[in-house]
This record gives C-alpha cells, structure tokens and sequence, in this order.
C-alpha cells in the first residue's frame, strides 16, 4: 500500500540519509502462540526465536530492501537540482545572460530525456524507513474492533475513531523524489522573467520548484514480516534434520498466528491468500510430522509469501 503527497523541503534533505525508527507502540499482551485455528488462543506458547533476534531480522530485512531501492537513484536527478541551482547562482551574481543560456540549455536537456524515458517524470533522491509496532494479539484486537462496530451502529464516530487510531503495525518505507517533469514549464517561466527583468520572480520560481519533493509512503504490515522470518527459520532448522521438528512446527504455528494477527488488524482483510497461505502451511506441517524431505514445500511457501507481500501491499497507489 503506497501514499504521495507535496511537502516543502530544504535542498540540504536531498544529502541526507533520513533514517528514521519510530518509537514503539505496546499494550498489554500475550506471547505468540502455538494455535492455528480461528479461535482465540488459551496458553502461551515459547517462540522458537529469541524475540530481539527476530526484530533483527525483519530489520536486516527492510535495510535489504532500502539498499536495493537506493541502487536505482539516478544521477540525472542530482544533475537536474545541480544545474537548476548553478542557474540560480548566476542570477544572484547578476549575469542574466549567461543564466538565460543556461536555462534554455536546460530545459533542452530535460525534455530530451522525459522524451527518452517519461518514468523519470518522478526521480528518487533517497529512501528510508520507520518502524510503527503495536504488540498486541488477536483476542485484544478483536475487542477493540466489537466496540468500535458498537460506536459506529451508535453514531458515535469520534469513539470508534480514536480506538482503532492506533491499530496498525507496520513498517512505513518513505521514498523521496523530484517531480522532474515540473522542470522544465518551470525554468521556461523563469526564463521569461529574467528576459522581462523580473529577477526576483524568476528566483521565486526556482526556489519553489527546487524546494518540492513528492514523498511516496509504503507500508507493509509487521505481522507478515514477522511471518516471513519465522518460516525462513523454520527452514533452516528442518534442513538441518529432523530431530527438531517440535521447533519447526513450533514457528509454523507462530507464523500461521502472525498471519491471522494481520487480517484481524485489517491488512489484506478477507484476502484469498490468507486461506491460501493457511493451507500451505497445514501440508507443510503434515510433512514435517512425517520427517519427509520438506525443502520443496518450504520454497513454495516462501514464494507465495513474497508474492502476497508484492501484490497486496507492494501496489503503487497515490492522494
């Protein structure tokens, strides 16, 4: 699930790594447990993952996926604010030839490169993320969720607004770009302005349009992140041998729960492939009872995994 809006930001962000972890959200709560069916768990159940080391993981996890995004900053964005800002700089010293001839050169470059390739209508120039956790369970949520169904039967939105405020839990991954496409008509504005003597407009309109990043959000539940990690482990354990099939099954049922925490809290809610999921893991589950050769089948869970994650929350979608 992805979100854009406009903000007004210093061209120093544009240096800047903007890492940035939010502070975790808790509640009361009860430890992930060992059952799988739709009914609310009645015992704790003993993680087979040391919790730090799953926070870890899901960590190393999204710092993967930062690098990769980061990989594809394009250079030409940097060039575009570099040159827009040379051009503003020869403003400020007063030669309004040479910043003429700089702006038209630039507005022929970048519509040559819009031409060539309109994906960078929209360039990154950074990434990061954050972390929102709620730690709660599933009989929690489903109490909150009945008396927010009660206020809204009863009109009472603000009520029901403010108890599921805060039911998410999530990481929020922040991508950075320039709308390069809003160059050009800009600097070709501001060139008129300074062939009219209007100096001051036309720094005007190169500080707004430097100063405009768009700032693309991503969120992907923390629940099935949670879950990926638990069944990576998983796999590693049963390939080992079979001698720890009690662990395996241990985190495949902690896994199947992390899943059904995620479409109680409303990620993907009603989704096919939750189901899909669930069976996955029931007949992986049968194998390892049966101490058979499990590594296909793990494979297969993985995959179908990583492709809900891209198809449900991976979507481009904008406000």
């Amino acid at each position: 699930m992805k979100t854009t809006k406009l903000v007004a930001m210093g061209l120093l962000l544009l240096s800047v790594t903007l890492v940035a972890c939010g502070q975790d959200k808790k509640t009361d709560t009860q430890s992930l447990t060992s059952t799988i069916d739709k009914t609310v768990p009645k015992k704790e159940a003993t993680l087979e993952m040391n919790r730090d080391t799953l926070d870890t993981k899901v960590i190393a996890e999204m710092e993967k996926e930062i690098a990769q995004r980061k990989v594809k900053l394009t250079e030409e964005a940097l060039s575009t604010i570099a040159e827009t800002q040379f051009l503003l700089q020869d403003i400020d010293k007063g030669e309004k030839e040479k910043a003429i001839k700089r702006g038209k050169e630039l507005i022929g470059n970048l519509e040559v490169l819009l031409a060539k390739d309109p994906s960078l209508s929209f360039i990154p120039v950074d990434v990061s993320f954050q972390k929102e956790e709620l730690i709660t369970d599933v009989e929690t949520v489903r109490e909150i969720v009945k008396k927010a169904e009660k206020a809204m039967k009863k009109g009472y939105y603000r009520e029901a607004s403010n108890l599921l405020k805060d039911m998410r839990s999530e990481m929020v991954i922040n991508t950075y770009l320039i709308p390069t496409a809003t160059y050009p008509d800009a600097i070709k504005a501001a060139v008129v302005l300074l062939e009219e003597g209007k100096t001051e407009e036309a720094k005007v309109v190169l500080t707004q349009v430097l100063g405009t990043i768009i700032v693309e959000k991503t969120v992907e539940p923390l629940p099935v992140l949670n879950a990926e990690q638990m069944i990576i482990e998983a796999a590693t354990i049963d390939a080992k041998d079979h001698e720890n099939a009690d662990k395996v099954l241990n985190l495949l049922n902690n896994a199947k729960y992390q899943l059904q925490l995620a479409e109680e809290m409303g990620y993907g809610k009603k989704d096919k492939d939750f189901a899909i999921l669930n069976d996955v893991i029931k007949e992986l589950k049968k194998s390892v009872e049966n101490k058979e050769d499990s590594t296909g089948k793990f494979n297969s869970l993985k995959e179908k995994l990583q492709s809900f994650r891209k198809r449900l929350f991976g979507k481009k979608t904008s406000k």
